[in-house]
Protein backbone atom coordinates (compact mmCIF):
# COMPACT_ATOMS: atom_id res chain seq x y z
CA UNK A 1 0.00 0.00 0.00
CA UNK A 2 1.48 3.37 -1.00
CA UNK A 3 2.42 5.88 1.68
CA UNK A 4 0.32 9.06 1.77
CA UNK A 5 2.32 11.98 0.35
CA UNK A 6 2.06 13.97 3.56
CA UNK A 7 3.56 11.03 5.48
CA UNK A 8 6.71 10.76 3.31
CA UNK A 9 9.84 11.71 5.18
CA UNK A 10 13.51 11.38 4.40
CA UNK A 11 16.64 11.65 6.50
CA UNK A 12 19.30 13.58 4.66
CA UNK A 13 22.77 12.18 5.35
CA UNK A 14 25.19 14.89 6.42
CA UNK A 15 28.94 15.12 5.93
CA UNK A 16 31.00 14.20 8.95
CA UNK A 17 31.96 17.79 9.79
CA UNK A 18 28.49 19.25 9.28
CA UNK A 19 27.17 21.29 12.18
CA UNK A 20 23.67 19.89 11.87
CA UNK A 21 22.77 16.35 12.79
CA UNK A 22 20.65 14.43 10.29
CA UNK A 23 16.96 14.78 10.93
CA UNK A 24 13.82 13.53 9.29
CA UNK A 25 12.31 15.96 6.78
CA UNK A 26 8.71 15.85 5.51
CA UNK A 27 8.91 15.99 1.69
CA UNK A 28 5.34 16.82 0.65
CA UNK A 29 5.03 20.21 2.41
CA UNK A 30 8.17 21.40 0.59
CA UNK A 31 6.90 20.09 -2.76
CA UNK A 32 3.50 21.65 -2.06
CA UNK A 33 5.13 25.04 -1.39
CA UNK A 34 6.94 24.82 -4.73
CA UNK A 35 3.68 23.83 -6.47
CA UNK A 36 2.00 26.84 -4.86
CA UNK A 37 4.81 29.09 -6.08
CA UNK A 38 4.30 27.95 -9.70
CA UNK A 39 0.51 28.12 -9.31
CA UNK A 40 0.08 24.45 -10.25
CA UNK A 41 -3.40 23.33 -11.28
CA UNK A 42 -5.23 20.44 -9.53
CA UNK A 43 -4.26 17.79 -12.11
CA UNK A 44 -0.58 18.75 -11.84
CA UNK A 45 -0.83 18.47 -8.05
CA UNK A 46 -2.46 15.04 -8.40
CA UNK A 47 0.32 13.95 -10.76
CA UNK A 48 2.92 15.21 -8.28
CA UNK A 49 1.34 13.12 -5.51
CA UNK A 50 1.26 10.05 -7.76
CA UNK A 51 4.88 10.58 -8.84
CA UNK A 52 6.06 10.51 -5.21
CA UNK A 53 5.16 6.82 -5.06
CA UNK A 54 8.11 5.80 -7.27
CA UNK A 55 11.79 6.61 -7.46
CA UNK A 56 11.68 7.68 -11.10
CA UNK A 57 8.54 9.67 -10.30
CA UNK A 58 10.43 11.68 -7.69
CA UNK A 59 13.13 12.33 -10.30
CA UNK A 60 10.56 13.48 -12.87
CA UNK A 61 8.82 15.67 -10.27
CA UNK A 62 12.11 17.33 -9.27
CA UNK A 63 12.87 17.93 -12.96
CA UNK A 64 9.42 19.44 -13.47
CA UNK A 65 9.75 21.78 -10.50
CA UNK A 66 13.24 22.86 -11.62
CA UNK A 67 11.98 23.56 -15.13
CA UNK A 68 9.00 25.58 -13.85
CA UNK A 69 11.29 27.63 -11.63
CA UNK A 70 12.58 29.38 -14.72
CA UNK A 71 9.22 31.10 -15.25
CA UNK A 72 8.67 32.30 -11.68
CA UNK A 73 10.82 34.96 -10.08
CA UNK A 74 11.40 33.54 -6.63
CA UNK A 75 11.19 29.77 -6.56
CA UNK A 76 11.30 28.04 -3.20
CA UNK A 77 14.01 25.39 -3.76
CA UNK A 78 13.74 23.79 -0.33
CA UNK A 79 12.11 20.79 -2.08
CA UNK A 80 15.24 19.95 -4.06
CA UNK A 81 17.53 18.16 -1.59
CA UNK A 82 14.81 16.12 0.16
CA UNK A 83 13.24 15.16 -3.19
CA UNK A 84 16.59 14.11 -4.71
CA UNK A 85 17.43 12.06 -1.60
CA UNK A 86 13.96 10.46 -1.63
CA UNK A 87 14.32 9.72 -5.35
CA UNK A 88 17.62 7.91 -4.78
CA UNK A 89 16.21 5.89 -1.86
CA UNK A 90 13.00 4.91 -3.62
CA UNK A 91 14.76 4.15 -6.90
CA UNK A 92 17.00 1.68 -5.09
CA UNK A 93 13.92 -0.01 -3.65
CA UNK A 94 11.80 -0.12 -6.83
CA UNK A 95 14.67 -0.28 -9.36
CA UNK A 96 13.29 2.57 -11.50
CA UNK A 97 16.43 4.73 -11.68
CA UNK A 98 20.14 4.72 -10.99
CA UNK A 99 21.77 7.68 -9.26
CA UNK A 100 25.34 8.80 -9.89
CA UNK A 101 27.15 11.56 -8.03
CA UNK A 102 29.92 13.41 -9.85
CA UNK A 103 31.92 15.34 -7.22
CA UNK A 104 33.81 17.35 -9.85
CA UNK A 105 30.58 18.65 -11.39
CA UNK A 106 28.76 18.87 -8.06
CA UNK A 107 25.84 17.07 -9.65
CA UNK A 108 23.61 14.08 -8.98
CA UNK A 109 22.52 12.36 -12.18
CA UNK A 110 19.65 9.93 -12.55
CA UNK A 111 19.30 7.42 -15.34
CA UNK A 112 15.67 6.36 -15.86
CA UNK A 113 13.85 4.55 -18.64
CA UNK A 114 12.62 7.95 -19.87
CA UNK A 115 15.81 10.01 -19.90
CA UNK A 116 18.84 11.15 -17.93
CA UNK A 117 18.28 13.93 -15.41
CA UNK A 118 20.78 16.15 -13.64
CA UNK A 119 20.54 18.10 -10.41
CA UNK A 120 23.30 20.50 -9.43
CA UNK A 121 23.89 20.10 -5.73
CA UNK A 122 27.30 21.73 -5.28
CA UNK A 123 25.78 24.47 -3.11
CA UNK A 124 24.30 21.88 -0.77
CA UNK A 125 27.72 21.18 0.73
CA UNK A 126 26.67 19.67 4.08
CA UNK A 127 24.91 16.74 2.39
CA UNK A 128 26.94 13.54 2.10
CA UNK A 129 26.13 13.02 -1.59
CA UNK A 130 28.31 9.91 -2.00
CA UNK A 131 26.07 8.20 0.60
CA UNK A 132 22.95 9.36 -1.26
CA UNK A 133 23.91 8.12 -4.74
CA UNK A 134 24.20 4.55 -5.95
CA UNK A 135 27.68 5.29 -7.24
CA UNK A 136 30.27 8.05 -7.37
CA UNK A 137 31.87 8.72 -10.72
CA UNK A 138 34.13 11.59 -11.67
CA UNK A 139 33.68 12.91 -15.21
CA UNK A 140 30.31 11.20 -15.58
CA UNK A 141 29.21 11.29 -19.22
CA UNK A 142 25.79 12.87 -19.33
CA UNK A 143 23.91 13.04 -22.60
CA UNK A 144 23.02 16.68 -21.93
CA UNK A 145 19.58 16.18 -23.44
CA UNK A 146 17.20 19.10 -23.00
CA UNK A 147 14.46 17.59 -20.86
CA UNK A 148 12.54 20.65 -19.71
CA UNK A 149 10.33 20.61 -22.80
CA UNK A 150 8.80 17.30 -21.77
CA UNK A 151 8.77 17.88 -18.01
CA UNK A 152 4.98 18.25 -17.68
CA UNK A 153 4.26 15.37 -20.07
CA UNK A 154 6.53 13.03 -18.11
CA UNK A 155 4.97 14.12 -14.83
CA UNK A 156 1.43 13.58 -16.11
CA UNK A 157 2.29 10.01 -17.12
CA UNK A 158 2.29 9.15 -13.40
CA UNK A 159 -1.35 10.24 -13.28
CA UNK A 160 -2.13 8.36 -16.48
CA UNK A 161 -4.06 11.29 -17.94
CA UNK A 162 -4.17 11.67 -21.75
CA UNK A 163 -2.24 14.71 -22.98
CA UNK A 164 -5.29 16.39 -24.51
CA UNK A 165 -6.99 16.46 -21.10
CA UNK A 166 -4.41 18.72 -19.48
CA UNK A 167 -3.07 20.69 -22.44
CA UNK A 168 -4.41 24.23 -22.80
CA UNK A 169 -4.49 26.12 -26.09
Amino acid sequence: MPVAPDALTVTIPREEDAADEPESVAVWPLVETALDRIDADPSTRDAAEAALEQGDGCVVLANFLNSEAKRVHEMDYRFKVPLVVLAAEQAREDDTATSVYDPDEGCVYFETDVSQFSFHVYKDWTVDWPRVADEVQEDYEWSGEENQTWALDWLMEFLEVPTDQYMVD
